[in-house]
Formats: C-alpha cells, sequence, structure tokens
C-alpha cells in the first residue's frame, strides 16, 4: 500500500464476520474495488489505485471474507456467498447505489451483483474478470488440481522459496519483469506463510469449477447487463485470455474495452498509473 495520509481502513461486522475496508475520498460518486483471489487483498490489488481515485470518487476497497485482514471463518465460498456479502456491505454503509471495479475473482462478484442487483450498479469495470468464460483454459486438468491435495500443498511450497514466488508471479500476473518490485514480492510471500493462506479460493474453486464447465454461468447472460460497462484486460492474460474479453465485449450492449498490452493478470498493479487515468475517465463520463 503507497502511503497516503488520506487513506483509512474500517472494521464491519458483516454476518459475524470481521471486515476490513479501506477508504478514501470525501466527496464524489462512491466506488467499491473488489480483488482477486488466491493470496491477494486490498492492499496488494489496490494500493497504488486507492489514493488517485479518491481526488474524484468515494473509495472503499474491502478485504474480502477470506484475504488479508478480514476474518477467515469455515464455510463455503462460493460465488453466490461473495454476490451476498457485497449486498450487505453496501447495506451496511448505506450506500444506494455505487460502481464496481473487480478485478479476477472481484470482477466476478461484480458481474454477478450486476446481474442480480442491476438497479444498485452504476457502472461496471470488470478487470481480466473471472466469470467471462465459461470454462478454464485446460479446464479438466484444472478440475482434477483442485480436488487433490496438490492445490493446497502448493502454497504451503512456495512460501518456502522467494525465487518460486517471484517466477510465479512473473509467470502468471506480471507481464513486464521491470514492473516487479522486490517489496511486492516480499508481500506475497508473507501471505502465503500463513497457516490459512488459500484457503478462500481452494473452497471457491471446488464450489465453482464443475467437470464440465463453472457451476455460475455468467457468461451466457452478457445479454442481460444494460448497465455502462469497461472491460480491462491485460493482453498477455495467461489465465483469463484475451479472447474472453473480446467477446465479453462484443456481447454486452454499449460496453467499452481498454487492453492493456503486455500485462498480464495484473494490469493494475504492472501500470498503476495508466489504470486509474481509463477508469476514471470512464467513471467521470455522464452522456449515458
Amino acid at each position: 500500500m503507497q502511503s497516503n495520509s488520506s487513506i483509512n481502513t474500517m472494521e464491519l461486522i458483516i454476518n459475524d464476520i470481521k471486515v476490513q475496508c479501506f477508504t478514501a475520498g470525501d466527496t464524489g460518486p462512491p466506488v467499491i474495488l473488489l480483488h482477486g483471489a488466491g493470496v491477494d487483498s486490498a492492499s496488494i490489488s489496490w494500493g497504488e489505485i486507492i489514493g488517485p481515485l479518491s481526488e474524484t470518487n468515494r473509495v472503499f476497497a474491502p478485504d474480502l471474507p477470506g484475504y488479508g485482514m478480514s476474518d477467515k471463518p469455515d464455510l463455503e465460498y462460493s460465488l453466490s456467498f461473495y454476490t451476498e456479502f457485497l449486498k450487505q456491505f453496501m447495506d451496511a454503509l448505506n450506500l444506494e447505489q455505487v460502481s464496481l471495479t473487480g478485478l479476477s475473482l472481484g470482477g466476478g462478484i461484480s458481474l454477478k451483483f450486476a446481474l442480480d442487483y442491476p438497479m444498485l450498479v452504476e457502472k461496471l469495470i470488470l478487470v481480466d474478470a473471472w466469470g467471462i468464460f465459461n470454462k478454464l483454459p485446460s479446464h479438466r486438468l484444472s478440475y482434477w488440481y483442485t480436488k487433490t491435495f496438490f492445490n493446497e500443498l502448493s502454497y504451503k511450497l512456495s512460501s518456502k522459496s522467494r525465487a518460486f514466488v517471484k517466477w510465479t508471479l512473473l509467470n502468471s500476473l506480471i507481464g513486464d519483469p521491470d514492473q516487479l518490485s522486490e517489496e511486492l514480492v516480499d508481500e506475497v510471500q508473507e501471505v502465503l506463510k500463513a497457516p490459512d493462506a488459500g484457503k478462500a479460493f481452494i473452497s471457491f474453486q471446488r464450489s465453482e469449477i464443475t467437470k464440465n464447465g463453472l457451476r455460475t454461468n455468467l457468461a451466457g447472460r452478457f445479454s442481460e447487463i444494460k448497465n455502462p460497462t469497461l472491460i480491462v484486460h491485460g493482453t498477455d492474460d495467461t489465465s483469463v485470455p484475451v479472447e474472453y474479453a473480446e467477446h465479453a465485449h462484443e456481447s454486452i450492449q454499449g460496453s467499452e474495452i481498454y487492453l492493456m498490452k503486455g500485462c498480464k493478470h495484473w494490469p493494475q498493479k504492472e501500470r498503476p498509473d495508466e489504470f486509474t487515468k481509463v477508469i476514471k475517465n470512464f467513471l467521470s463520463k455522464n452522456d449515458y
């Protein structure tokens, strides 16, 4: 998280789950930033974004249940669970309508929320989002992997090798090696060392990834989305290949797309200034 005196933290209790949330900005339309899965958190995903975005918007960036400094209870971390959590989160903050910016898992939550509660969403920004596809790349292999003990073991093994953490980040998340800071490597490795690292995502994978596709079919409902939508995607993303983003853009009426060339799964982390400029421009438009 970049040092910024205007960024504050607050704690909420939602269904007996303690939730930590970063907040910034006193004026402007509210925006909720939803981070990704694995060993992610609001700080890791949005550390460089919260401050600049708060110049024009009220920003809320929670650690989702199971992540960061929020509680990690034993439950099924399904897409439906997170969608209802988001509704309760908005209720707790007395937010009647928001713009959603969701990365990866957060994108899937944002997409489902816009389908379930369209009147509560002003604008929708999907960043290398979960759910803009019906199947994962190498889907059967992914399905098998999520069911094995290798899934849990991978987190423990990764935490023991800083070089492996760095290789993983470059292999799947960051396209330009010059944009991978040593501080980010250290931050991710520290999260991996936690005894419950990966717990929420493993549960999510086992809930949502079935043998033949995804349990929650969001890609089949693109035509229902009427909210102004921006799709931001790294062209070199291997986790969610760019052709999925292009198909979503073609299928979501009136949507815009911005491709970040050379970026992988974390474009907002790789080129935060460019990313922030793009989403601020989109959020400021009032010609809908």
